[in-house]
Parts: C-alpha cells; structure tokens; sequence
C-alpha cells in the first residue's frame, strides 16, 4: 500500500471518532499552550492566528481576496477561522473522503460555501487550473506526504512568487543525530511507522529541499515547549502500548497509539521538535545576483 493510501485509509477510518472525542472541536491538530494562551480553545487556536498576522502582511503585495491554500485541510478547521477573520477565498485539499464531504457540509452550513472549497485531492498533484495562492500552509500533514522534497516543488507550483507557505509540524531534532539507546531508535522507527511519518526530516534538510524549489526560510519557531507533554492519559497510554507492543493487534487506531506514544517520548528526549516555519517564494528579482 502507497503512503497515500495509508493516510486516506487511517483518516477515513478515524475522522469521526477525532470529531465525537476530539478536543479542539473541528481542529483535529495540537493544542499549543504558547506565550499569551490563557485557556483551551485560544490553545487550539494558536497556529491560526500566526497564520493570520501573515495574512495580514501579505495584504499590502497581493489584491484582495487573497487566496489562501490548505495542503492537507483535514476538517477545515483553520479556514473557517480565517475566513471568518478576513475576506479570504480559501482552498481545502485532503486525502480523504470522509473528510472533504465533512468540510463542505460544514462549509454549506456556515454560509461560506462560495468562498471556502474543499476537495478530496493528493497535495502533490492538484489541479492546474488552480489559482495562484498568496499563502499556502500545513498543519501536521508535511509529515504524512511521501517525499519532503516533492512537497516543496508541488507548492511551488501553487504560491505566487512573493507568496508564503507555512509548515508546522514535527521536525527530526539535534538530539536525533547523536549515539542513541536501542529505545531511542526504536521510537524514531514507531513514529514513522505508526504516526505515518514519511517526510520525518530536520529543519536543515526542510530548508534545504526548500531553497531547491524556490523559497527562503523568514521564520522558524520552537514550539515543543508549548505542547501538552506526559499528561495523565499519556502516562496512561505508555502503560498500555509497554503491554501490547509485542501482540499482533491489527489496525490503524493501535499503530497510531504506539507511534503517538512513542512521538510523546520523542519530544519529551528532542529528539523530535515541533517547529512553525515560514518560507517565502522567491521572486524573479530576488533571482538576479
């Protein structure tokens, strides 16, 4: 089975209980208890306004409504905030049905349905009748896609030149390049099998692989420690994976169970770190020497 068809399986799957037993609502990523959060929902909430204040800067290049891009969209979550905020015209991609269908009935029902789409669609083919974005982002979906590298081509193709695109996610940290125990490598080898972390890479090569595709790194945040880390039920979960690690028990819930402990210990160690970059597309000036 392709990577891609990994993550359109496990979201299929697991969409509706994420939206029964989920905390952040229809925002399904993590809540970041970062300088100025005072309660849960502005935790979850965090990501989007960084997202915003660069949509802010952004309106003095491009002309209104800008178009703003959500590579691996999950619910919707953070365009329906941004649009709420700003008159945006926003663009949902996600592998999985289950979630596209989600997103425009949401979107139908908050009467945004003309200026907010979403379609079922692999981020690194989509269409090419797609507009120009002013700022593309992804929030805990880089991760998932199968080659960092043909990330970063792909949005290239999507974001105007002066545009920005925004990835936060989890990062290989300098920790992960030092000797390690035989537990450390283990959980780096769960993260990526369990959590489905095909583009596990380190900041360095993201920029990297970046720059190769025409963006400049403008900004890059360390926000491992704004992430609720070994709480009760996460101590709870270690108990349980330590258990049935060893036992064939089959389906995406359980992986994703030993992957997101062994991703808790990893962050805890830094060996992993969860990282808000922001790349800015080259323009032809910026080309010239």
């Amino acid at each position: 089975m392709s990577a891609q068809s990994e993550v359109r399986a496990y979201y299929d799957q697991n969409t509706a209980h994420f939206e029964k037993f989920g905390q952040g609502a229809a925002s399904i990523h993590r809540a970041v208890w970062a300088e100025g959060v005072s309660n849960r929902a502005q935790a979850f909430r965090y990501l989007d306004h960084l997202i915003a204040r660069e949509l802010e800067a952004l309106g003095a290049s491009f002309a209104a409504p800008l178009h703003v891009l959500d590579l691996g969209c999950g619910l919707g979550a953070s365009l329906f905030f941004l649009a709420s905020e700003q008159p945006i015209v926003g663009t949902g991609a996600t592998l999985s049905g289950v979630q596209a269908r989600s997103a425009r009935e949401r979107s139908a029902a908050l009467g945004l349905a003309e200026r907010v789409q979403f379609f079922e669609a692999d981020f690194l083919n989509l269409p090419e009748t797609l507009a120009p974005a002013a700022l593309a982002f992804s929030i805990e979906a880089f991760i998932h896609g199968p080659d960092p590298a043909a990330y970063f081509r792909a949005a290239a193709r999507y974001v105007a030149p002066g545009g920005r695109l925004i990835v936060c996610d989890d990062f290989l940290g300098p920790h992960s390049s030092a000797p390690r125990s035989r537990r450390e490598l283990r959980w780096l080898d769960e993260v990526r099998t369990g959590w489905l972390a095909n583009s596990l890479v380190s900041v360095a090569e993201a920029r990297d692989f970046a720059a190769s595709a025409g963006f400049k790194l403008r900004e890059d945040r360390d926000l491992t420690a704004a992430l609720e880390l070994r709480r009760p039920r996460d101590r709870a979960l270690s108990v349980l994976v330590a258990f049935g690690r060893h036992l064939p028990i089959p389906g995406y819930r359980w992986r994703s169970w030993v992957g997101g402990n062994a991703l808790q210990m990893a962050l805890v160690r830094r060996l992993i770190e969860y990282r808000y970059l922001v790349f800015e597309k080259v323009t032809s000036a910026d080309k010239r020497p």
